[in-house]
């Protein structure tokens, strides 16, 4: 795809991947710039610390990504007319000053856009596209969440009115397409952050008006405490956490390899974790039983047939299950299979008989077992590109949201839908959005990996560490206080939906850690403002140890 040059509308922030109706004096606002002959043209006013602008993508009514022949010309981005009947938006990285660089989408207010409501070569301003599209989605949100019972603060109702106010102003400029631009990316400013305090405001509300009395789990992956072993990593992780993880890859370049050759297992330091756990009362979920990813794909299981992995799913099945029996009684049965994970290359079908072959004999050998089913990727912006992981795709990819529907019509017996939301660049109320698709499953729900970094100084270019390429991603450069802040204000949406069961912090420690200073530990393990965090909310809620 050709990129945008500066002085043609160039972005200067990085692209990671890539109510009720609305009032009428909004509705009837034009962001129309010109009809031309062509495409449908989004034209963006990006602003000046955004890098250049080299992915955008089309989600369709179900919110999934799409592989397309959407492209960036120096006109901005240009949806092609060979769509014909699809709805869809428009998305995209994005970067608010005031908010940060975040995914975000353009659905024509809620309604999606279609080739064929519009003549051909219709050009948009994105800017304004993405503003009408927040404010629309806070008027549904805030009038459904205030039927519900939840009453807002002024805060609320003052970003919510300011960003309707600056919005009905950008529509009001007409071709002045720069003013427009502008006033639109203050209407998104005060849009996103009035989105995420209605979703913060209605889930203390419902927190504190339907009391949980279910037992939540608050987990750690435990594989840290192999290398930092010590008294206080001990003692900092069995005061605070309810629930562990504990990982059984078969190549693994962390511990000592788990099963070098196919039916031989180093046990030692799997067991050394399972006991040091188990003395200490904390549930445990292995993790995970089938994990198809090149990473931890050895040669030998890289190189079976279909009918020769189908037999090895059966005995791996059998001998972990045989040998924790009852001390491990949650199992990941596959991790990230939903056309990411997929080594083999395998088909739509095979992911299915093999899912379910799993599953099947998980509950053959220990019926107790809680058998999950666990997805990355939640947005899916690998299926727009085409790309499975370290692979291009050789058929359409699907999203986690889609596998676990096909997994469902095609009869999988399964008990717990697992979702991991790392850092997603995202704001608070796609995050909702997304467990809403989600909990349509009607399945238990476990976010089985979490994780944030707290900023601080890179060990590799003794610079200040950042995640992304972005000036900063989520209100202001990652430190000790905003990690807190994400996981406080993330673990509040959780624990209000009564469907997530359990939440799992990944990285305990700053100790080699799966993302960089994300751990609620430091190296030493002394614990991080995330960690009292953690805590507090614990107590508040009533689900500490006691």
């Amino acid at each position: 795809m050709n990129s945008i040059n500066r002085r043609n509308f160039l972005f200067r922030g990085s692209l990671a991947a890539a109510a009720l109706s609305l009032t009428p004096s909004i509705g009837r606002a034009s962001n129309i710039l010109a009809q031309t002959t062509g495409d449908l043209i989004f034209k963006p006013f990006p602003h000046p610390w955004m890098k250049q602008m080299n992915f955008a993508y089309l989600t369709d009514e179900l919110e999934d990504p799409f592989k397309s022949n959407i492209k960036i010309s120096q006109d901005g981005i240009v949806v092609p007319a060979e769509l014909k009947e699809s709805r869809f938006s428009v998305n995209t990285q994005w970067f608010v000053e005031g908010f940060g660089n975040v995914s975000l989408a353009a659905d024509n207010g809620g309604e999606l856009f279609s080739i064929k409501d519009f003549n051909k070569g219709t050009q948009f301003n994105f800017n304004y596209e993405l503003a009408k599209s927040r404010t629309a989605r806070n008027n549904r949100v805030l009038k459904q969440y205030q039927k519900m019972g939840t009453v807002f603060s002024p805060e609320v109702n003052h970003l919510n009115a300011l960003s309707l106010e600056l919005f009905e102003s950008a529509g009001k400029r007409g071709k002045d397409e720069e003013t427009v631009a502008n006033l639109s990316d203050k209407a998104l400013l005060y849009a996103l952050h009035a989105g995420e305090k209605i979703e913060l405001e209605h889930a203390e509300w419902n927190i504190m008006m339907n009391k949980r009395l279910d037992k939540v789990y608050f987990g750690c992956e435990s594989r840290q405490y192999i290398w930092a072993k010590s008294e206080d990593f001990v003692k900092r992780f069995s005061e605070l956490m309810t629930f562990a993880t504990s990982t059984h890859y078969v190549w693994d370049s962390w511990y000592e390899l788990f099963e070098p050759t196919e039916g031989r297992y180093n046990w030692g330091i799997k067991d050394n974790i399972v006991e040091w756990l188990t003395e200490n009362n904390i549930p445990i979920q292995g993790r995970p039983l089938f994990w198809f990813h090149p990473t931890v794909t050895p040669e030998w299981l890289k190189n079976k047939n279909f009918d020769e992995l189908k037999k090895y799913v059966e005995n791996h099945t059998y001998n972990l299950l045989n040998h924790y029996g009852d001390k491990i009684l949650q199992w990941e049965v596959v991790n990230e299979y939903h056309d990411w994970a997929n080594i083999h290359n395998h088909s739509e079908a095979q992911i299915l008989e093999i899912t379910k072959l799993a599953c099947e004999r998980t509950k053959e050998v220990n019926p107790k077992v809680l058998r999950i089913i666990n997805n990355c990727c939640p947005w899916a912006e690998y299926a727009a590109m085409g790309r499975m992981s370290r692979m291009d795709a050789t058929r359409p990819l699907r999203s986690p949201r889609k596998y676990i529907a096909d997994m469902i019509e095609g009869g999988v017996d399964f008990d717990v839908l697992g979702i991991q939301i790392y850092f997603p660049q995202r704001d608070l109320s796609d995050i909702v959005r997304l467990l809403e698709r989600l909990e349509k499953f009607n399945k238990p729900i476990y976010i089985t990996e979490i994780g944030a970094t707290a900023g601080g100084i890179s060990p590799n270019t003794n610079q200040p560490f950042k995640d992304y390429n972005a000036p900063y991603d989520w209100h202001r450069q990652w430190d000790e206080d905003l990690q807190a802040d994400w996981l406080e204000q993330v673990y509040t949406l959780y624990y209000a939906r009564n469907t997530i069961k359990a939440i799992n912090w990944y990285d305990f420690s700053d100790f080699r850690p799966f993302i960089t200073n994300g751990g609620l530990v430091k190296e030493d393990s002394s614990p991080k403002k995330s960690y009292y965090r953690m805590k507090e909310l614990l107590h508040k809620w009533g689900q500490a140890k006691t």
